[in-house]
């Protein structure tokens, strides 16, 4: 039995989207926790009374979030302009803002 060269053409496209978006979702559950991570810590770091250090903590936050997003849309070969993932990639750093004011 032989694969038709289109065919074989057609099931590498699509395992190279699989590897791409596996990739992708790896490297985003690695970031995430270092996002949360940030936010998490300058609240705690707001209770002690450290509030510019929680500030910065929480923009470090939404650096990393909109880096993370980035990174993920250049793996997935998509364009970088989507305003609905960049509201969702910010959520947590805009979660972390509003317990700090």
């Amino acid at each position: 039995m032989t694969i038709d060269t289109r065919d074989r053409a057609t099931q590498l496209i699509a395992l190279r989207k699989v590897q791409r978006r596996v990739a992708a979702i790896g490297f985003f559950a690695v970031a995430v926790h270092g996002i949360i991570g940030l936010a998490v810590v300058g609240n705690i770091v707001d209770g002690q009374g450290r509030h510019g250090d929680a500030i910065l903590l929480t923009v470090m936050s939404g650096v990393l979030a909109l880096i993370t997003y980035g990174i993920v849309r250049t793996i997935l070969q998509r364009g970088l302009w989507s305003p609905v993932w960049i509201l969702i990639a910010i959520t947590p750093t805009v979660i972390a803002a509003t317990q700090l004011a």
